[in-house]
């Protein structure tokens, strides 16, 4: 998104895979309308590659933990759906151009400037 050729090649392979799963909490589709508007819009018609995950309480306390500690609410959010669950026993990786602000909390990250 955006012109980063990582990025749309990482939705491009999620969009032909059974076994490549991306998902995007709402709190950081926000984030980024905030400093990219349209993007809502543009991950809307991508339902084939990007699947939308609902906030809930659980977020919510990971959200109010994090932030605060300073942790912005979009990296907080991504953070919770990353974390291993029942659901994803060993968590999720962020798949992110923006690696520094998940150092230190415990999550795996891609970096797509790589």
């Amino acid at each position: 998104m955006g012109g980063n050729k990582q990025v749309s090649g990482l939705i491009h392979a999620a969009a032909a895979s059974d076994d490549v799963r991306l998902w995007v909490p709402v709190l950081c589709l926000l984030e980024a309308e905030r400093e990219r508007t349209g993007i809502v819009d543009h991950v809307g018609v991508l339902v084939d590659a990007l699947h939308v995950l609902d906030d809930d309480y659980a977020m919510a306390v990971t959200v109010a933990e994090l932030g605060g500690r300073g942790v912005a609410f979009g990296v907080s959010a991504a953070v919770h759906a990353a974390t291993p669950n029942q659901m994803l026993p060993v968590g999720g990786l962020i798949a992110t151009v923006a690696p520094e602000p998940y150092e230190g909390l415990g999550v795996g990250v891609m970096d797509l400037n790589r």
